[in-house]
């Protein structure tokens, strides 16, 4: 229920402690229909519309209210809007995404339905694709919520502003290590919609680091897709790290056990440990922070590595 309950949605009817969320397309006429046929609905239920596609949905996430909705419905809603309500309308398709995502132990399928409605029903979530076959008992089944009536969705302030990217001097890839599934996000927070998982040791593109905050900017399906956001502040500071390699070259042989690691830094993450007396080509040296590192060609593929010196 986060991910809808913290959509950029727009009210319909009375703030009530029932609330149906409604997933939809400003275009699509079977959304329209039940927009119609619930307007005896809105004085015991708050329908809650969520616009993720049509080219008037900017307008409904900027106006919020039942005119917007019902005037997108029609064509009367303004076709262009703010930037602030078109990054409304993208955070509103990760949510779409992230109810994709949930049902996927339970749903293979790769359409999603417009519309859908997400609501609580007794101790449960109930998602009905399609328009819901009887109205007339979908208010008895909504489950009642003291804090409905009153709630802010965070997506109105994750949308505000659009995240401040710095460009990524060092890492072109992200890969995940861990045995967990990393998450990806709708948005840099927390609090945005989970849209999908990464396992481990896989790779993808990064577009961006979202400034200080430790959150990346990753393409998983391609740069020129959706983007997603995943929590990693060490390598999001390995991103940003600032050196310049002095070119040096000749063998350099390990005088001991020695760690090497990604990049010229103490906290960066190990690629490989080496036994006394290896050797390897040695590229060049990086000098910051008062240490000596040396920079190795670690890998067939010229991959280079770090060694303290």
């Amino acid at each position: 229920m986060d991910a809808v309950e913290n959509a950029v949605w727009a009210t319909d009817g009375k703030p009530a402690s029932k609330a149906v969320y409604v997933v939809y397309s400003t275009e699509c006429a079977w959304s329209k229909r039940l927009f119609d046929e619930t307007r005896a609905l809105v004085g015991n239920v708050q329908l809650r519309w969520i616009p993720v596609a049509g080219n008037t949905a900017a307008s409904v996430v900027a106006g919020r209210d039942s005119t917007s909705v019902g005037s997108a419905f029609v064509g009367r809603g303004a076709r262009a809007a703010d930037a602030t309500a078109q990054r409304g309308v993208g955070y509103n398709q990760g949510v779409m995404d992230s109810i994709t995502y949930q049902l996927r132990p339970y749903d293979r399928s790769k359409t999603f339905a417009f519309p859908t409605l997400v609501y609580r029903s007794g101790k449960s979530v109930k998602v009905v694709a399609g328009n819901p076959r009887n109205l007339a008992t979908l208010a008895a089944e909504v489950a009642s919520e003291p804090r409905a009536a009153s709630l802010v969705p965070a997506g109105i302030a994750l949308t505000a502003q659009a995240p401040t990217l710095l460009r990524s001097r060092n890492l072109p890839k992200w890969a995940h290590l861990n045995d967990t599934p990393m998450i990806f996000r709708a948005a840099p927070s927390p609090q945005a919609p989970a849209i999908d998982d990464l396992a481990k040791d896989f790779l993808v593109p990064v577009s961006g680091i979202v400034g200080a905050t430790g959150w990346i900017e990753v393409a998983p399906w391609g740069l020129d897709k959706r983007k997603a956001y995943v929590h990693d502040p060490l390598m999001a500071r390995m991103a940003l790290l600032d050196y310049r390699v002095k070119p040096q070259g000749g063998q350099w042989q390990a005088k001991g056990r020695v760690q090497v690691r990604e990049f010229p830094d103490a906290e960066a993450p190990v690629l490989e440990t080496l036994g006394p007396g290896e050797r390897y080509q040695r590229r060049g040296v990086v000098e910051r922070d008062g240490q000596a590192w040396e920079q190795i060609v670690l890998y067939a593929d010229g991959t280079p590595g770090y060694v303290l010196r």
